[in-house]
């Protein structure tokens, strides 16, 4: 069965790409006609996925009232970390999970990419699946290194040299696995791992046999974090999807 909710975390200032986030979330800037969350939704309903649960924090209001206005089908619940300006995604994470047990799709609010990224997800069942993009790593980016298909380790802190790929933020958790990584999340979400990702939790598992990388190379996607990125994805990504839409 597919996971009927998605998780994004959008409570971060993403001060690195100020002065565009100045007045605004970084998952509502403008992104051709729609915002970043915009396209997220609209990929997520691709799948069937209309119910979600947003983790929040900076300008929370401007994105309930998005929500609220753009997508009235949109089963939206919303977890506050007051605590954003001093606590990272994998404190966020948790939060989230407190409320809601199951399987879910995982979103990082401020990824722009292809519908079909979802859809190579969505048939996956019985582990935890993370869409992959292979190429060389930047220092900054989320890297993995690859047995055959499985996850053998996940982070920043990678050697770019041995990496498969980049985890572009857009994952599945389903099964036992999305169980074990809920207690690996709890188990690391504490004092003094306040500025950890996520991903740390993911790496901190004892058993990843059944985390799996999907490759997604060659789908258009871009994680927004710094101005060049931005300029990235209005100018190369969104002109994809706009072909896209004319073809459709």
């Amino acid at each position: 069965m597919r996971p009927t909710k998605a998780i994004i975390l959008a409570a971060g200032q993403s001060t690195r790409l100020r002065p565009l986030t100045d007045d605004k979330p970084k998952c509502l800037l403008p992104m051709g006609p729609k915002t970043i969350l915009d396209w997220q939704l609209e990929a997520l309903q691709s799948i069937d996925v209309t119910d979600v649960l947003l983790v929040v924090g900076y300008r929370k209001e401007m994105i309930q009232e998005h929500i609220a206005k753009l997508h009235p089908n949109v089963r939206a619940t919303y977890v506050v970390n007051s605590d954003f300006k001093t606590t990272n995604t994998l404190f966020s994470l948790k939060l989230a999970l407190e409320q809601y047990e199951g399987d879910f799709y995982y979103l990082n609010a401020d990824v722009v990419f292809d519908h079909q990224i979802l859809q190579r997800l969505a048939p996956l069942s019985g582990g935890g699946y993370l869409a992959v993009d292979r190429k060389q790593c930047r220092e900054e980016e989320v890297k993995v290194i690859v047995s055959g298909d499985q996850i053998t380790a996940i982070g920043k802190h990678l050697n770019p040299d041995i990496c498969y790929g980049e985890f572009i933020g857009v994952a599945k958790f389903t099964g036992d696995f999305a169980r074990a990584f809920r207690e690996t999340v709890y188990r690391e979400a504490v004092p003094g791992n306040e500025m950890k990702f996520f991903e740390h939790a993911l790496d901190a598992m004892h058993d990843k046999s059944q985390m799996k990388a999907v490759d997604i190379t060659g789908l258009p996607c871009v994680e927004v974090d710094f101005p060049e990125d931005y300029e990235y994805a209005v100018n190369e990504v969104l002109q994809t999807f706009k072909k896209v839409e004319v073809n459709e």
